[in-house]
């Protein structure tokens, strides 16, 4: 059995409760529900959005991991530069906060340039692609990827906290 909706627009949204009285008081047979307890109840519906997010867990994971290695790199080619930093002083707060404000800066600019050709490219996709930015989904997922970048790369702030000057250097 399939289900058959019927969509109503009310030009006076606070009529709901009257409206539904009367539908159910004169058609036989239905259910009134508003648009998103119709969505929810569609069949196949729930089982669609329990993948679509597992996948974005997954992706914000993958990208977690993806950061995190691109910044150990990063740290890794600058053990013998930050030896000599620790050699003449400075200190672990500067280091680590040296390296938190690249990776920040990093993934901003990262980011910004995926935001800006994600929605370059959405607006050359056809009118039958069923794709809607809104913007809390936007911002959401925009503030999602930028704490991912510092999640991601706190190994590599750790790793570059604990270098010894002296065996980066070689001298021991």
């Amino acid at each position: 059995m399939y289900p058959n909706i019927i969509a109503v627009r009310l030009e006076a949204p606070g009529q709901l409760e009257l409206m539904q009285a009367r539908l159910l008081a004169e058609v036989p047979k239905i259910q009134v529900a508003d648009i998103p307890t119709t969505i929810s109840n569609v069949p196949g519906y729930s089982a669609q959005q329990a993948t679509v997010q597992t996948q974005g867990f997954f992706t914000l994971l993958i990208g977690i991991l993806v950061i995190g290695g691109f910044f150990q790199i990063q740290v890794l080619q600058k053990v013998s530069q930050i030896g000599v930093l620790k050699a003449i002083g400075s200190s672990n707060t500067a280091v680590g906060g040296a390296a938190v404000i690249q990776i920040i800066v990093v993934t901003a600019i990262g980011v910004g340039l995926g935001t800006l050709l994600t929605f370059l490219f959405s607006l050359g996709f056809p009118p039958t692609v069923p794709l809607a930015f809104n913007g809390v989904s936007a911002a959401l997922s925009v503030l999602a990827l930028m704490l991912i970048g510092p999640v991601g790369g706190l190994v590599s702030v750790f790793y570059a906290v604990r270098i010894e000057p002296l065996r980066a250097l070689r001298l021991q």
